[in-house]
């Protein structure tokens, strides 16, 4: 993750795959599985624990286990637990964002959790608040900034008046929570008498996802859904593809799509006058827009002359009209900087569709691929795991192994210039025999100047040592159809053909 931690790119803490002393720390009763250990044979409903390092580069070494995310009245509230397994005591940044992967939303925490004073061998029982999530989403993803990553298949129920293993009607099979909270949690807000001590212990890590003010939001006392945000502050905010093609880019999110088409691949050479293949292109973008726009069409013009940006945009108005005629407003503008125009527009309003979140996973599959590469004197090793879908997206999941000599560096990432902020940004995917390129998941549009965030865990170094495994993982776009292979491209450490997609 770099200067700023991120997502989804830096949220908050879980774990991964588990622990032997399970019973003597956990209510919720969970088995849970170190990597490369044996699956139990039977996985008891509930069970949502992980073990893993958490915070920073060697930072808290804990297991979390989630009871679930009950509904109340103007909010929603994830119940959950921190176990720590280190020698010492620690504080970590403690946030974590939920995701509707089949709406395309993220969720963040309104208030701020303590994560302070984590003794050895201590639990302690926790819950951060939410805008409420609409009673049509049964499952999120709780992201955390840790090895253990993402926690998929968490079930979102009504509270009840005490604990109960009843399903509601709404959600069968799923647990329903009780609406106080449990004994010795911790609030998503503490009072400033509550404020925690620091003592000597060491703080680690950098700070919680989407680093600032926890977001505001506006509810009424009638348990509706706060709508998505195409801001990066607002809560929930959209989530937004990003994939390449041969002529252009497209970022779209649950409400709008921006395609971000090249001046070659429109304009005669210095000129405002579009080619035969910029009408093409054109062509192919009008027939989109009928099919999937509503309300105004934006045209922005990016080029180092104000006046040709201008001349450029204009044209390619004129040309979309000219094939898509009215029931939408037009405006044209241009600025002096980059190099192309970007078209965007308002999606109808549609479903979600199909796509289904992912079942809880209690760790991943057997390495299918691994890839080494230099960094300076130093080599690291990719370790390429099964992916898997979870809603509208593709999970790439992989191991990165320090083999020396000498520790890794703690900001280590794997960044692109292009994608400013994501921790594994030179990561994507391709279809095989297809051109199209699948970019990491970006958490709400662009901030000029700024890095952005990415559905990721935050930071790429959670241990250092040589020889010690740290989990990674990314959110990419699920191409269209029923992809069952992905050509994973690992940046630096190159490609890697047919990963299998479950």
């Amino acid at each position: 993750m770099r200067a700023l931690p991120l997502a989804i790119s830096s949220i908050g803490l879980l774990l991964v795959a588990g622990c032997a002393d399970a019973d003597r720390a956990e209510k919720v009763a969970p088995p849970t599985v170190r990597a490369g250990a044996a699956l139990p044979t039977v996985q008891p409903p509930g069970a949502y624990a992980k073990e893993g390092w958490f915070g920073g580069a060697d930072g808290l070494h804990a297991r979390v286990a989630i009871r679930g995310v009950e509904r109340q009245a103007a909010k929603s509230v994830l119940r959950y637990s921190v176990t720590s397994l280190d020698s010492s005591v620690k504080s970590v940044p403690f946030e974590i964002a939920l995701l509707d992967t089949a709406g395309r939303r993220l969720y963040k925490p309104t208030g701020t959790t303590s994560g302070s004073g984590f003794a050895p061998g201590t639990t302690r029982e926790m819950s951060a608040d939410y805008p409420p999530i609409p009673a049509t989403v049964q499952k999120v993803t709780a992201i955390t900034p840790g090895t253990a990553g993402e926690f998929t298949g968490i079930p979102v129920a009504a509270a009840s008046a005490t604990p109960s293993a009843t399903a509601t009607p709404s959600t069968p099979g799923a647990p329903s929570f009780s609406s106080a909270p449990p004994s010795g949690s911790v609030p998503s807000s503490p009072s400033a008498s509550s404020s925690p001590s620091v003592g000597a212990e060491p703080q680690v890590g950098a700070e919680p996802f989407m680093a600032g003010a926890p977001s505001p939001i506006t509810t009424s006392p009638s348990a509706t859904s706060s709508p998505p945000s195409s801001t990066p502050g607002g809560n929930p905010v959209d989530l937004y593809d990003i994939v390449e093609g041969e002529n252009r880019t497209v970022s779209s999110g649950g409400s709008s799509v921006t395609v971000s088409l090249r001046s070659d691949a429109l304009f005669e050479s210095d000129s405002g006058k579009l080619s035969s293949r910029g009408k093409s292109v054109l062509g192919d973008v009008a027939q989109e827009i009928k099919a999937r726009a509503a309300g105004a069409l934006t045209f922005e013009g990016h080029a180092g002359d104000a006046k040709l940006s201008g001349e450029r945009a204009q044209a390619v108005l004129d040309e979309v009209k000219g094939k898509v005629g009215a029931g939408f407003t037009y405006a044209a503008n241009g600025k002096q900087d980059g190099d192309g125009v970007d078209v965007t527009y308002q999606l109808k309003s549609s479903a979600s569709g199909s796509v289904q979140p992912a079942s809880f996973r209690v760790r991943d599959g057997q390495k299918v691929a691994s890839r080494t590469a230099p960094f300076g004197a130093a080599k690291r090793r990719l370790e390429v795991k099964p992916f898997y879908r979870d809603g509208a997206y593709i999970v790439a999941v992989f191991d990165i192994v320090n083999e020396g000599p000498g520790t890794t560096p703690p900001d280590a990432s794997y960044p692109n210039p292009s994608y400013p902020g994501g921790v594994f940004g030179a990561f994507s995917i391709q279809v095989p025999g297809k051109k199209d390129v699948y970019r990491a998941v970006r958490v709400g549009p662009p901030t000029p100047g700024r890095p952005t965030n990415y559905v990721d865990a935050g930071r790429a170094v959670f241990r250092t040592a040589v020889n010690e495994p740290v989990r990674g993982f990314v959110y990419l776009p699920a191409p269209p159809g029923n992809v069952t292979s992905v050509t994973f491209d690992a940046g630096p450490f190159g490609k890697v053909e047919k990963v299998p997609v479950s």
